[in-house]
């Protein structure tokens, strides 16, 4: 990571994870306190948000832990007005939350678990950017990584409504890219293939299995390595990069 007078870049940086009670949002939160940053951690899990918050406490940087709906417009509100209150500012904001929801064909989907999927890994970036964006601008500068998925690129089957969600996350991001480039903000996404979280965890094993034949390496990702991808986007190591989507796939994807 970029050092300046000896110290990393994102000392004293300001950045808001959601999903960060575990998996990669935990790793990422981590990974940034690590570098010096200080933390706005977002979760409904509020036991282990607090477990992550202490880890980071202790390791001597300030956190604000908010168990929060990441897709309730007055919560969102709410975690930026005391992230500024706390804080004074925003410099990074990581769009991490999701969920997998149930699997199988498209037409056995009911209609609210659509609807939750959406609601939790679309309309909650929509939300949080919508928020954070305008103090961004009044700092003419900010990173934004939104969390798409590989599969929002290939579709994978019985999985619907999360590919088309996290292909909307792609979407999304690139028009924010353009919107908002005059200000010194930068937008991009990460797809990941299966990365070794909670999430995997929830799928029957026969998918999943299914999904590992598509990796050339054989393995799932570790939220570490996606958590480095996150801080290379959110570095002045990624200056000139902007509304792209990158993947994280051992090999799986081809554009």
């Amino acid at each position: 990571m970029v050092e300046k007078n000896g110290l990393s870049e994102f000392e004293e940086k300001v950045v808001i994870v959601t999903g960060a009670a575990r998996g990669v949002g935990k790793a990422t939160a981590l990974k940034f306190s690590k570098h010096g940053a200080n933390l706005v951690i977002v979760d409904v899990l509020e036991k282990e948000l607090n477990e992550v918050g202490q880890i980071i406490r202790e390791k001597g940087k300030k956190v604000l832990p908010m168990k929060a709906d990441v897709s309730d417009n007055r919560q969102v509100q709410y975690v930026v007005k005391k992230t500024l209150d706390d804080f004074r500012k925003i410099d990074v904001l990581v769009n991490n939350a999701a969920i997998a929801g149930p699997s199988g064909p498209v037409i056995n989907l009911a209609e609210k678990d659509w609807d939750d999927i959406f609601r939790i890994n679309l309309k909650s970036m929509f939300l949080f950017c919508k928020n954070v964006v305008p103090v961004m601008i009044n700092n003419k500068k900010g990173n934004i990584v939104n969390l798409a998925s590989i599969a929002g690129k290939e579709g994978n089957e019985n999985l619907g409504a999360y590919s088309a969600s996290k292909a909307g996350v792609m979407c999304l991001s690139r028009v924010l890219a353009k919107e908002v480039a005059m200000y010194g903000i930068r937008v991009n996404s990460i797809a990941p293939a299966l990365i070794n979280t909670a999430m995997p965890a929830s799928v029957p094993k026969e998918i999943i299995d299914k999904l590992l034949t598509k990796i050339p390496l054989g393995r799932m990702g570790e939220p570490e390595e996606v958590a480095n991808l996150i801080l290379f986007l959110s570095s002045e190591k990624s200056s000139f990069i902007t509304g792209q989507c990158f993947n994280i796939t051992g090999g799986r994807g081809d554009y």
